[in-house]
């Protein structure tokens, strides 16, 4: 794999910590161990040891609700330049359409296929009805492209369901085997035992159910999955319920039809409210840039049936924190269509050329109002969008500088995405390179997605390309977010 051409500031993977070194009054560094005699007062050097900088998460900008008739999925990819999406459609008897609280049998289950030319007005593309006899309550329904799957199942999908009644009691034998720390503690014997279930598609137009469950789990919200190409697994990022609190879970599988076990990934901190919960994952990655792992996980207030939507980030999508910066999407004002309960979607695609976006629904009601019909036609569906790299900053509120760990030169001039204040500035250097280090470089100020960068005028950082350097940055009243190689 070629090393990345672009970089993105939203943890800390790039920026080295550094450390102190300790120096004699004569400015000469003092080993640990066996410094010589006799002993004689040491001083701080900071080196390359980060300061006055911090990570910030950007909040989204919310566009207008999408009529209806155009809204966008909650779940969404870009292919052959379109945008593209699947939902399964359960038809009920009448009255009897609850998702996962839905007992009857469905009438039909099909998969819907939509796709849109610019993200915003929808339509059908094929609808390919499916045969799952004795199965009810389905829910939690997700899809993706398997860059690792054969030609007949490139295109695979997993839901929720209530398993046929004959297949319960053999499935909670095998269930109540597994550890507590795997269990949701909503399953039982007699009560709410759901699988998760697959399909497969050749082209995403014509699926075939697969009709063994894949495990025994209750995922009637936000199930993520996903082939990770570093791990060379499946990976599936779902719901988990302990200790009567809903958090994040994730389960691996070295092929698509055999899981470990859901194992409890992400729950509220100790200093949040003691009634939140982590409701949905919607995991993603940044375009183009699968080894930039994040999630906008939904966290729900139960004192007031509210939500908020965070950032989360990770290295290897096993190991999350959460981006300072508190939320990036906030309910509405009261009155708005928005103002109470919310939810993230994904993925997070381009939306035209400036800007990155995450599909995001509201409803100006409690999460758990009483469903009337109006209630339900009161939620909507849109966009919430980001400029271009700009999801996180490091940012300095006066002045800061860091050195990024050494990476390997992909081109010969270096672009940084950055902001400044007019009193503000930043400067770039080539850690260990005569002529390209922070005191040559020019000052770059203002508002740009591709600063470029000049040392006594020159552009060309003067490496060959695929050597490795560190780069040392010096901000001042500045953001930024991210960096390139051209």
């Amino acid at each position: 794999m070629k090393p990345p051409k672009s970089y993105l500031f939203t943890d800390q993977r790039l920026i080295d910590p550094g450390d102190l070194r300790w120096l004699s009054p004569e400015g000469k560094p003092l080993p640990v161990a066996g410094p010589p005699e006799p002993m004689t007062d040491a001083y701080a050097d900071w080196g390359s040891v980060p300061r006055g900088v911090r990570l910030v998460a950007q909040r989204a900008v919310k566009m207008e609700p999408l009529p209806k008739e155009h809204s966008v999925f909650g779940e969404v990819i870009v292919e052959d330049g379109m945008y593209r999406s699947w939902a399964m459609d359960v038809s009920y008897p009448p009255g009897g359409n609850l998702g996962s609280y839905s007992t009857s049998q469905p009438l039909s289950v099909s998969i819907l296929a939509t796709e849109s030319a610019d993200g915003f007005e929808w339509k059908q593309r094929a609808r390919n009805e499916v045969s799952v006899p004795g199965q009810t309550r389905m829910d939690g329904f997700t899809f993706f492209v398997d860059p690792a799957g054969s030609p007949k199942e490139r295109y695979k999908a997993v839901y929720m369901a209530r398993p046929p009644e004959s297949e319960i009691g053999p499935l909670w034998e095998q269930y109540r085997k597994v550890h507590p720390r795997y269990r949701d503690v909503r399953l039982g014997p007699d009560r709410k035992i759901t699988c998760i279930y697959g399909l497969v598609s050749p082209d995403g137009l014509r699926w075939t159910p697969i009709r063994e469950p894949f495990m025994v789990h209750y995922s009637d919200t936000d199930t993520t999955v996903y082939y990770d190409e570093w791990l060379r697994k499946y990976v599936m990022y779902t719901r988990l319920y302990l200790l009567s609190r809903r958090m994040i879970a994730r389960a691996e599988a070295s092929d698509f039809r055999h899981w470990g076990p859901v194992e409890p990934m992400i729950w509220p901190s100790l200093d949040e409210p003691l009634s939140t919960d982590v409701y949905t994952n919607a995991r993603t990655c940044y375009p183009g840039m699968p080894e930039v792992h994040l999630m906008f996980p939904m966290f729900y207030h139960r004192a007031d049936q509210t939500s908020d939507i965070r950032m989360y980030s990770s290295y290897d999508g096993i190991h999350w924190n959460q981006v300072p910066g508190g939320p990036v999407i906030k309910p509405g004002e009261p009155g708005q269509w928005d103002s109470e309960f919310i939810v993230a979607g994904k993925n997070l695609v381009p939306l035209g050329s400036d800007r990155v976006a995450i599909p995001y629904s509201g409803t100006p009601y409690p999460h758990k109002y009483p469903r009337w019909q109006p209630v339900l036609e009161a939620g909507h569906r849109t966009w919430a969008w980001w400029p271009k790299g700009r999801l996180c900053a490091v940012t300095a509120d006066e002045d800061g500088e860091f050195t990024t760990f050494s990476i390997p030169v992909m081109g010969h001039e270096l672009r940084i995405n950055a902001r400044t204040r007019r009193a503000g500035g930043i400067w770039v250097g080539l850690v260990g390179r005569e002529g390209r280090s922070v005191a040559d470089c020019d000052a770059i100020t203002g508002d740009n997605f591709a600063h470029p960068v000049h040392w006594k005028g020159q552009a060309d950082v003067g490496v060959e390309s695929g050597a490795s350097v560190a780069l040392r940055f010096k901000l001042r009243y500045a953001e930024l977010f991210g960096f390139e190689w051209v």
